[in-house]
């Protein structure tokens, strides 16, 4: 009997966590893939570009091959994504991170059958802007890639090496950080639900979907989502070497 009344424990808590949040818990803050971390990246040049993008590959779909000058960081979101760069073909699964530097042919594939692919995309763009080269002969899948959303803004940083952070992060309705400033460069890429980016000085912005922002740097403020459905959004720090991102407001 005792032994039956263990297992029924058992199930019973296992049940009550299946279940999700218990009401009345403090909305949390989501992580959609552990935060990407490239160090010593070399800037092309002290003004250049910052892109981002969400590109989704249904099943079998797949991109041209082609290089690009700019240098490009990778974070699979969902899914699996085969990439091929200089010869060498490795499967990326959701939360793998690579990056790929200028000049060197890549192509993105998602070879299963049911999932689709999704994948985060930072590029670093020379201000000369020049544009990608397909290799001749190759072509996009029927279903090519669909880029969901995407930004691209100039920036300047004094450095020529720097740190490019990837982030991507859920909100929950209700949910708000603490007080804190911005200490790096960094730019905001959102893709579902409203994000609101509150000062301590009474300011408030508002972003929805496929919109781009950035907080004010070293000044006090929060994000949070003062909704009822999830705020999603990607971020890409461009930071000093091992500098604090943040800082809380005390």
């Amino acid at each position: 009997m005792r032994t039956v009344l263990i297992w029924v424990s058992i199930v019973v808590l296992a049940l009550a966590l299946s279940a999700g949040p218990v009401q009345g818990q403090a909305p949390r803050q989501v992580a959609l893939f552990p935060s990407a971390v490239f160090r010593g990246v070399a800037t092309p040049g002290r003004y250049f570009y910052l892109a981002q993008a969400v590109v989704e590959y249904e099943p079998g779909a797949f991109s041209a091959a082609g290089s690009e000058q700019s240098r490009r960081f990778f974070t699979v979101m969902e899914g699996e994504l085969t990439v091929t760069t200089g010869g060498t073909t490795e499967v990326h699964g959701a939360g793998k991170s690579f990056a790929v530097a200028p000049g060197v042919i890549v192509k993105s594939s998602n070879e299963g059958r049911t999932t689709r692919a999704r994948v985060f995309v930072s590029s670093l763009v020379p201000a000369r802007g020049e544009d990608a080269a397909a290799v001749a002969g190759t072509g996009p899948s029927s279903t090519p890639p669909r880029i969901i959303c995407a930004s691209r803004v100039p920036k300047s940083v004094a450095a020529g090496v720097i740190d490019v952070i990837q982030v991507g992060t859920r909100y929950e309705p209700g949910f708000a950080t603490g007080l804190h400033t911005m200490n790096e460069m960094h730019d905001v890429l959102h893709l579902e639900g409203t994000t609101s980016y509150e000062y301590l000085g009474g300011d408030v912005e508002r972003f929805g979907p496929c919109q781009r922002g950035e907080m004010y740097m070293a000044q006090p403020g929060l994000m949070a989502n003062r909704t009822a459905t999830p705020a999603v959004f990607v971020l890409t720090w461009l930071s000093a070497p091992g500098a604090a991102l943040t800082s809380p407001w005390r």
